[in-house]
């Protein structure tokens, strides 16, 4: 592939430093290049994310409206799922720790979203009322055929 290209080494680092600063939260105060992907409760939102990266995502129970959902796509020879969950800025510190440590491998056989987005919510003490949180569900999904793109 040519150098413009998503898909050169030298996109893949910077693409890499971008996630690492988004991480520690540098975004509140720089702008960071992402694709959102938004709507309407029921507009299709999961069904955009699952034709881009190719894993299925809850679209029933208002699952993923309850919070932020970053998906990371990342080039990568050895297949992996992993989420965490990025604590939101008001959180308190004992609740920050606490959600820091949310760590999740998904089975690359049979990809369950919807029992990640559940222990997210229960995490995140999202209650069965209408409540939204500030806090991001983040998803890496790494494989040889995935595009590097934050979304």
């Amino acid at each position: 592939m040519g150098s413009g290209t998503l898909q050169s080494q030298d996109h893949r680092d910077l693409l890499d430093i971008i996630d690492k600063l988004r991480s520690k939260g540098i975004s509140r105060y720089v702008g960071l290049p992402e694709i959102i992907v938004c709507g309407d409760q029921s507009a299709g939102k999961s069904s955009v994310l699952e034709a881009i990266s190719g894993m299925a995502f809850p679209t029933k129970d208002n699952l993923c409206t309850r919070f932020a959902t970053e998906l990371i796509l990342r080039r990568h020879a050895i297949p992996s799922v992993k989420a965490s969950i990025i604590p939101g800025p008001g959180r308190l510190p004992e609740e920050k720790e606490s959600l820091c440590r949310f760590q999740v491998e998904l089975d690359l056989t049979k990809p369950d979203m919807g029992l990640v987005v559940g222990k997210a919510k229960e995490a995140m003490g999202l209650s069965e009322a209408k409540a939204f949180s500030t806090d991001i569900l983040r998803v890496e999904l790494c494989g040889p055929s995935q595009p590097h793109l934050t979304m």
